[in-house]
């Protein structure tokens, strides 16, 4: 860190001219994505871990901020939610009673972060539990493309501002202190606010909003301009509202460094896609790039080497970006910084007591090993729980007669998240630690009416996220751009997928070839009517799925889906089914389809939903190649 100041400075000049003194470091240290994993802790196990926790993240920041004489400690959303302890403590408002402090917020406090802005998910319990969590953040919290729309009496948002400067003093050659305004600005992904549904909102365009702000920070006698954006390296054409839209962002003249987020990945990272992205130094458009994972795995680390071009006047001279895994190889078990879990211990065990409570039980295993090759029976819970759900509360209606038709989505899968993160529960009880392994999001069910010519819709853009199969020839199943929990899942009504044909839509949502159909056999005739039950994510059009209008809606989203469930497996007694979806893929003949999963999953491969799906090696990234002919 280095020290705060608040005299005014001079803005950076048009041109560059020569230095008048030394290069003077800054280095930019970055989290993102912490989802409430501040332990080292798998509650769904009940056990350490050791790949996972903000508290291992915070000896990476204490050993990479004593290497810089400056520094800044930067967060980039999705810190308030997404991991159970995280649940117990909004139900308990949200506020650890021995502090009356937010746990999350105590730890950024003992780190002494400088800023931070906001992600989808930190809106997930509303703006009255986010802004009483920021009410004793000590740090500026940047929310730059967000507007809500409140009563003339209240304040829209107090608990963010569009952006932040942050004066500091650096530290140069000989101990000679320099002035220096670093601006801040941060963005959220548009489409992706569920928490806000019911709450008049606009999330504007985030490569449009950069354009604006930063010339006005500029103005604002801003020498350099770092943006936290909550948002993914996707496609490199700038496309309005577009999700990940760090590529286009990082050609924005002005901005000097951007830390990524969102879509839980890594960069720089040798293995991601190229194209404006140099892999191995960390840049975009030569703009100095991070993306730091998610749940504490990994630090990013920014440095600067700045100039001073005329008095109280800075410019980049060199930049250079990396990240710092939390289990690096050779590091041995990785050793957890003891003031951030002192802060937690509290909630820490009142969330073990929680979620070891029975809620029911299953007389099979519940896994995710293969969801997105076949029906899963992990899947099938929720499914059938909501189908349930769903029939109760439209008895006695006009639409009782509707077909009940139950969307899901796998969940944990793998993916991005390593060959850790699937879904495992042995038969036997169920608690609250394997509602949460079963449905980790505070989602609510809701249900709509659609034909079957938007089901098809539906379909199809589920069935983008599967990669085009050729005759002969090996494919990979999953696309790379997209998580597994974009791929839907219906149950109730029988329909195919047909590899061999190409995507309907492309990855980030939009038509992409308006002949192409994939979804075949659907025994739902366009014209007919049929109730499909959902969740807010997906009724917020977030995924990019296909949107509805309101009067579709014919169940609000108000009870969460962890309630469904729980209240399904007390009434029903223990789990005891097949799945009830039907759907299947199918190929050219003579394709290959590869599937990625745990290693664990080689040891139920004769339970497996399809007999002939073969076992291979396990890769350098830790997955288990399974192959299969359709």
């Amino acid at each position: 860190m280095f020290a705060r100041m608040s005299r005014p400075f001079l803005s950076l000049p048009a041109g560059a001219v020569q230095p008048v003194n030394d290069e003077i470091g800054l280095r930019i240290l970055a989290t993102t994505d912490l989802h409430m994993n501040i332990l080292p802790y798998d509650y769904v196990a009940d056990t350490p871990s050791p790949r996972q926790g903000f508290a291992h993240t915070a000896r990476l920041i204490h050993q990479a901020r004593a290497e810089a004489a400056n520094t800044l400690l930067l967060d980039n959303g999705d810190f308030l939610h997404g991991s159970p302890v995280g649940d117990v403590l909004a139900q308990a408002n949200g506020a650890d009673p021995m502090r009356g402090v937010h746990p999350i917020i105590a730890a950024m406090r003992a780190l002494d972060y400088d800023a931070v802005t906001l992600g989808n998910h930190d809106f997930d319990h509303g703006t009255g539990f986010l802004g009483e969590v920021l009410r004793k953040a000590p740090f500026p919290v940047v929310c730059s493309n967000l507007t809500l729309n409140t009563a003339a009496d209240r304040p829209a948002m107090a608990f963010a501002a569009p952006f932040a400067l942050l004066r500091r003093k650096l530290t140069g050659p000989g101990g000679v202190s320099r002035d220096i305004c670093v601006g801040v600005l941060g963005f959220l992904p548009p489409g992706q606010l569920p928490g806000l549904a019911d709450t008049d909102h606009e999330v504007r365009d985030i490569v449009e909003t950069a354009r604006q702000m930063v010339p006005y920070l500029r103005a604002m006698e801003a020498d350099l301009v770092i943006v936290l954006a909550h948002s993914g390296i996707g496609a490199a054409t700038h496309r309005p509202g577009m999700e990940n839209a760090v590529v286009p962002l990082a050609g924005v003249a002005g901005i000097d460094a951007i830390i990524a987020g969102h879509d839980h990945g890594v960069f720089p990272d040798p293995r991601a896609p190229s194209g404006a992205a140099d892999t191995q130094r960390g840049k975009i458009h030569g703009t100095p790039v991070v993306s730091p994972g998610f749940w504490g795995s990994h630090l990013g680390v920014i440095d600067l080497r700045l100039t001073e071009t005329a008095p109280g006047q800075w410019q980049v001279a060199r930049s250079s970006a990396h990240v710092r895994s939390v289990t690096r190889t050779g590091d041995g078990p990785p050793t957890p910084a003891p003031d951030i879990a002192r802060s937690l211990q509290r909630a820490h065990a009142r969330t073990r007591d929680t979620l070891r409570q029975p809620v029911g039980a299953s007389r099979h295993r519940l896994h995710s090993y293969f969801a997105t090759l076949a029906p899963a029976p992990a899947v099938d819970v929720v499914q059938r729980a909501s189908a349930w759900f769903a029939a109760r509360a439209l008895a006695g209606t006009p639409l009782a007669g509707l077909p009940i038709l139950a969307s899901a989505a796998p969940f944990k899968c793998g993916g991005l998240a390593g060959p850790g993160l699937f879904t495992d529960l042995p038969a036997g009880p169920i608690t609250r630690a394997g509602l949460a392994e079963l449905y980790p999001y505070p989602n609510t069910l809701s249900a709509v009416v659609l034909t079957g010519a938007a089901l098809a819709e539906w379909l199809e853009r589920a069935a983008s996220v599967f990669n085009r199969a050729a005759p002969g020839k090996t494919t990979r199943l999953m696309h790379p751009a997209l998580p597994a929990y974009a791929a839907e899942g219906v149950a109730g009504v029988d329909y195919r997928i047909n590899l061999g044909q190409p995507a309907r839509f492309a990855p980030d949502g939009r038509l992409a070839d308006p002949s192409a159909r994939r979804v075949s056999g659907l025994a739902l005739a366009p014209g007919a009517r049929a109730v499909l039950v959902t969740n807010s994510f997906r009724l917020n059009r977030s995924g990019l799925y296909p949107g509805f209008n309101p009067e579709q809606v014919v169940i609000s989203p108000e009870t969460p889906m962890r309630d469904v469930i729980a209240e399904w497996l007390t009434a029903e007694g223990p789990y005891d089914h097949a799945p009830l979806a039907t759907w299947r893929l199918t190929a050219p003949l003579g394709a290959r389809i590869e599937v990625l999963s745990a290693p664990k999953a080689a040891g139920i491969v004769g339970d497996a939903p399809l007999p002939n799906l073969a076992h291979g090696p396990i890769g350098a990234d830790g997955f288990q190649r399974f192959r299969v002919t359709l």
